[in-house]
């Protein structure tokens, strides 16, 4: 059996899937066997000088290539940062950029991978490999790896092509094939390379021009993830009870690098958080039509709401780019009763989403945690998880029924009443319902509150009238989010504290 460690230094690990794009923002975890013993192979040429390949190595290969290895995976998880490159040309003065996002594994601990019907005892030359490579994946990966001594245990998750729990998630990665099977391939192929090794090491040009959908020679194999493999990773200043608790929130990143293509208008909130959901329950699978995620769906196993004051999952539309600020460009899904092991599952899923007229829009999970981690993200802190005693819409308040001037169906009772079924303190003085013709900010904020959308797509309900600025002053502060009335768990009627009356730009 050969044991492989590899020690992440920077604890960061770039590589792309085969067959996707960089902006995707998809990280292949485990790396492919296939890019191991490429990585391997490019290793002897710029670091061993060799002119061809040695016997032992040709060996090493075919050795390889006929087993597949078992992965024991370090506690991880994903994040991304984005780059606006600068590309050729100006327009209107400024110079054209191009977004490109570098998604990347965090892991908390090294990799093990082990090929179990390998004999290290006929294979000298790994060692000297493993001793000089220096990255694995993309040049920023950089790495430590060594041959693991046979009485030394590998801590982590098992993933291998065996499937051992429910909620495992599949992971395609490329291998290569047995030499043999290679061999009985090529027959079909003349066109392929003369052998593996020669398969092993063609470049993405040739591959390009000779219009190959794969390297030739690779096989596809499904490997089985646990859905606890991506867990909490200790980061200092963040809480260390995420590991205890349940999770109640996650972060979304949304994107899209089609120049014809903008991100949704926050005007458009409701039907976009609507299908951002019904593209993370897409993800959940059947499961949720049978009631294993009311976190998520809202209802119980009969298929009936839940009746828990509105404690499932808010779909919250963010604008964290001072630049766009009437653009979503992030999203939040608060639970606070909590995710269980399918909703996160479905949540780590989620990779694209949709919107009118739109293209997909890629989706990149930025984190999943307790809500006090997410306060601030890159040093920026979102309002709509602040605290305070005084909130103000950020988007229109909906009153869940007819409105009439006074009693409980006035602004004031149907305000109280939300209050009251989310289990928020009352109100200290009635709130401040701004009009449109206000010669104020409030007043602008109303006006264009008329803007926005009440329907939702496929969706026949007519929703009540009247789209509402308001101001609340609640008896003692409370943390964020707050969202209140009809369509609250879609992004409407959803509040941003302030101080002495005054908002911030994205309020």
């Amino acid at each position: 059996m050969i044991r492989l460690l590899f020690e992440f230094s920077a604890g960061n690990y770039h590589a792309t899937p085969w067959g996707h794009h960089v902006n995707e923002g998809l990280v292949e975890w485990p790396p492919s066997p296939w890019r191991i013993i490429r990585a391997l192979l490019a290793t002897g040429y710029t670091k061993l000088g060799w002119q061809e390949i040695p016997d032992e190595m040709r060996r090493l290969v075919e050795a390889l290539a006929a087993s597949e290895p078992i992965y024991r995976l370090p506690s991880a998880t994903n994040g991304h940062t984005r780059h606006f490159m600068p590309v050729r040309g100006w327009k209107k003065g400024v110079q054209k950029t191009s977004l490109v996002i570098d998604a990347f594994i965090k892991t908390d601990g090294a990799l093990g991978v082990e090929w179990p019907d390998v004999d290290p005892s006929q294979h000298g030359i790994l060692p000297r490999l493993l001793d000089r490579l220096t990255y694995l994946g993309r040049a920023e990966s950089r790495v430590r790896a060594r041959l693991v001594a046979g009485d030394e245990d590998l801590p982590g998750f098992a993933v291998s092509t065996r499937r051992t729990e429910p909620d495992d998630e599949p992971v395609r990665l490329l291998a290569p094939m047995a030499s043999q099977q290679y061999d009985d391939w090529r027959r079909g192929s003349p066109r392929a390379p003369d052998d593996l090794l020669a398969a092993l090491q063609i470049d993405t040009n040739r591959l390009q021009e000779e219009g190959w959908n794969f390297p030739p020679g690779t096989r596809e194999l499904v490997y089985w993830r646990p859905a606890s493999a991506f867990s909490h990773v200790s980061v200092p200043g963040w809480p260390d009870n995420a590991a205890v608790d349940r999770h109640d929130t996650a972060l979304f990143a949304l994107s899209t690098d089609k120049k014809r293509d903008v991100l949704p208008l926050m005007e458009r909130t409701l039907p976009t958080m609507a299908l951002f959901r019904r593209a993370l329950l897409s993800r959940v699978g059947d499961e949720q039509k049978l009631g294993g995620c009311p976190e998520l769906t809202g209802k119980d196993r009969q298929g009936e709401p839940l009746r828990c004051k509105h404690r499932h999952a808010h779909f919250i539309p963010l604008s964290l780019d001072s630049g766009s600020p009437q653009r979503i460009d992030h999203v939040l899904v608060y639970a606070p009763m909590g995710f269980g092991l399918l909703a996160e599952h479905g949540l780590r899923r989620l990779r694209t989403t949709w919107a009118k007229g739109m293209d997909d829009i890629a989706v990149t999970l930025i984190g999943i945690g307790k809500r006090e981690a997410f306060r601030e993200v890159g040093g920026d802190a979102i309002p709509e998880l602040g605290s305070g005693t005084t909130w103000v819409s950020r988007t229109p308040f909906v009153p869940p029924r007819f409105l009439k001037s006074r009693g409980k169906d006035s602004i004031q009772g149907q305000v109280r009443a939300e209050l009251q079924r989310r289990g928020l303190p009352d109100f200290a003085v009635a709130p401040t319902v701004a009009r449109p013709t206000d010669e104020n900010d409030a007043g602008s904020r109303a006006q264009w509150f008329r803007r926005f959308a009440r329907s939702r797509q496929g969706k026949q309900e007519a929703p009540p009238t009247g789209l509402f600025h308001v101001a609340l002053t609640l008896d003692r502060s409370v943390d964020g989010p707050i969202c209140l009335g009809w369509g609250s768990h879609f992004g409407l009627g959803l509040l941003v504290p302030t101080n002495n009356g005054v908002c911030g730009p994205n309020c």
